[in-house]
């Protein structure tokens, strides 16, 4: 990536977006408090932060995962397809290794963990907008421990699809919430269920559930 900045001098531009107002405002203040950064714009959902990309610019995107509508790793996809120049750092709480390589692969730069210090989130913004990947340093033990841990190992057999699937429905939707948010057939998000309880070895949404939480990627 490409930085769009005309200079070194030129503060970066950030675009937040997470659905809790207050942890948004807390992230401004910091953020805008930092020499050389600019927050342009905080926002609700991946809906919302589309939707503004398409006529505005950010340097860099600042982006939760766990959100209603189709959440960050949609948001992320589309949001590269767009603009493959714009930096992504995920912010979130699952520190788990499959969240990170999923979000790398569909296009964010980098990630942080909301468990990291405000120095790591600061870090990650300026290497993101300088075009270089980041990742938290709480973040190795997960990386580390992938192949220890078996759902993790099963769950990298899943295809992106299928993978945002897994994740609306380990978080209570039905399938015709699915179709709507990632713009599918009901027919097809039924298809890719069956791909996955098969892939996973699991025989219903109840064991796709309980193997989601223990991969990290739902709470009960």
């Amino acid at each position: 990536m490409k930085s769009r900045r005309s200079g070194e001098a030129s503060a970066i531009r950030v675009l937040l977006v997470d659905d809790h107002p207050a942890l948004r405002a807390g992230l401004r203040s910091l953020l805008s408090a930092e020499p050389g950064m600019r927050v342009v714009a905080d926002l609700a959902s991946g809906e919302d932060a589309n939707a503004w990309c398409r006529s505005h610019e950010a340097d860099v995107v600042v982006m939760d995962l766990s959100m209603e509508g189709y959440g960050g790793m949609e948001a992320i996809r589309r949001l590269a397809q767009f603009d493959p120049q714009i930096g992504i750092l995920v912010y979130s709480v699952h520190a788990t290794e499959i969240m990170l390589s999923r979000a790398l692969t569909l296009g964010a730069l980098g990630y942080v963990t909301k468990a990291s210090t405000t120095d790591v989130l600061v870090a990650g913004v300026r290497e993101v907008a300088a075009g270089r990947g980041f990742v938290s340093p709480d973040l190795i033990p997960a990386m580390v421990q992938r192949q220890s841990a078996p759902e993790q190992s099963r769950l990298a057999l899943l295809g992106d699809r299928e993978f945002q699937i897994l994740l609306l429905t380990a978080q209570g939707h039905p399938v015709d919430h699915c179709a709507r948010t990632l713009n599918l057939s009901e027919k097809t998000v039924r298809n890719h269920l069956t791909r996955i309880k098969a892939k996973l070895d699991v025989a219903n949404t109840a064991e796709l559930t309980r193997l989601a939480i223990r991969a990290g990627l739902a709470s009960a």
